[in-house]
């Protein structure tokens, strides 16, 4: 009969495990919502790993008549305990299967990938088993989640999953985790077929193994997601720019016939000048020469993208300065200047209006030709903190998902027209300069 200490050692060790694993899972899933009765529905999931890794233990160490084969309990157990990490992300937390499988599945490699080199720290240094062995499990369990949130909770968002998921990249998604499930269940099998103790010289080749399969697939998953990620933006902001474009269309229609008819009302005001009302017919004359005397750069689309700015800058107490030849930008379509140079001064827009000091709400735009290049090169104010990423400012917006796509447009533009972009921000100051080779016929036209 088995006594009260074998089943005590065997919820012991499960339930170190399962400790270790919820540890993980807490890491992977930061950022992700909770669903409602959270605290029940973790219970049950707890509840549900601790009787499955029970029943499978007993079955696999202490029953005298096993249910199954001990390569089938050994299956059964880490392939089960595997499942159930990912159904308590979706049980528990606001996330869709794609970020739940993504969740539970680098969870567990977190757990076993710390379990493993525990191994192979214990066999190295000598320890023995017992409390010293569960202080190193745990010493290294919290390694190891340190060194992933370091390197890669910090740069990758679990619910991206959900958000740029779907087809091919599920498809790799659900590779990875039947990769890791094929691990977790070949490595205890080769032990028991072998019969091989966990201080056992072979035993540390296996879990070098192991680990550095179990990593990869990791890895290999992150990066796939993140190149996704940039897939989908890129395509958001290809559909911005054809947006622009026909946005330009109807502003410049628009324009021409507020031009128009502001000059009829120039001539109309001359003629009905009056004695008594000359103060009112100069203000309203002031205020048709706003867009009938516009800057005049002899580009229609760039002077199109300055009157609306101006317009802007002018409700919004903000200095914009240009100067700029118009007729160097030959080489490129209207619709991509129109769009390149607003989402330029759309940005220094938004960054200038945030400053209370007058005397910083600035902004100052440049376009010249030098040798073979045409400059681009805009400066203005700035608040707060920037940060770069991948040579790009991160929107400052709370809602990052929906925000930032300006200056990928930019970028997009320069690259389009074999430019190079450089952003620089010190001092308060930030500058952006855009370098353009422009061809000799070009420059003799100009």
């Amino acid at each position: 009969m088995i006594g009260l200490g074998e089943l005590w050692l065997l919820a012991w060790v499960d339930g170190f495990m399962l400790i270790l694993l919820l540890g993980c899972c807490v890491i992977t899933a930061h950022g992700l919502a909770r669903r409602p009765f959270f605290a029940l529905r973790l219970a049950g999931a707890v509840l549900a790993e601790c009787l499955w890794a029970g029943v499978c233990s007993y079955q696999w160490l202490l029953a005298r008549e096993p249910v199954w084969s001990v390569q089938g309990i050994v299956v059964c157990k880490y392939l089960g305990t595997f499942l159930l990490t990912i159904a308590a992300f979706r049980l528990c937390l606001r996330c869709g299967w794609a970020s739940a499988l993504y969740g539970g599945t680098t969870a567990y490699i977190l757990q076993h990938c710390a379990q493993r080199i525990a191994e192979m720290a214990q066999t190295l240094l000598g320890i023995p088993p017992g409390w010293e062995e569960k202080l190193l499990v745990i010493g290294t369990t919290a390694l190891v989640c340190l060194c992933f949130v370091v390197v890669f909770r910090s740069r990758y968002d679990i619910s991206e999953y959900d958000r740029y998921g779907g087809g091919e990249e599920n498809i790799m998604l659900v590779t990875a985790a039947a990769a890791v499930g094929v691990i977790i269940v070949l490595e205890p099998l080769i032990r028991v077929e072998l019969s091989l103790p966990v201080g056992a010289p072979v035993m540390l080749y296996i879990n070098v193994i192991s680990v550095l399969l179990s990593l990869l697939v990791m890895v290999v998953s992150m990066c796939q997601m993140r190149q996704t990620e940039a897939n989908k933006k890129a395509q958001i902001a290809e559909q911005l720019l054809h947006a622009e474009r026909g946005r330009y269309a109807l502003e410049k229609e628009t324009v021409e016939a507020i031009n128009l008819r502001c000059h009829d009302i120039k001539h109309q005001i001359a003629a009905l000048g009056d004695a008594g009302r000359q103060k009112e017919l100069r203000e309203i004359e002031r205020l048709v020469n706003i867009y009938d005397c516009g800057l005049k750069t002899e580009c229609a689309a760039l002077d199109l993208v300055l009157s609306n700015k101006s317009l802007m800058c002018l409700g919004k107490r903000i200095e914009l300065t240009c100067v700029a030849d118009g007729r160097r930008l030959g080489f490129m379509e209207d619709a991509d200047i129109y769009a390149l140079f607003g989402n330029i001064l759309d940005n220094a827009i938004e960054a200038v209006e945030q400053l209370e000091d007058g005397e910083r709400r600035l902004i100052s735009l440049n376009v010249r030709a030098r040798d073979h290049f045409l400059i681009v090169s805009e400066e203005n104010y700035y608040g707060g903190e920037l940060v770069m990423e991948q040579g790009l400012p991160m929107t400052t917006k709370s809602d990052k998902r929906f925000h930032g796509f300006g200056m990928q447009s930019i970028r997009m533009l320069t690259e389009k027209y074999g430019g190079d972009l450089r952003l620089r921000a010190s001092g308060g100051i930030y500058r952006l300069s855009i370098l353009f080779p422009v061809s000799e016929k070009l420059e003799e036209n100009g």
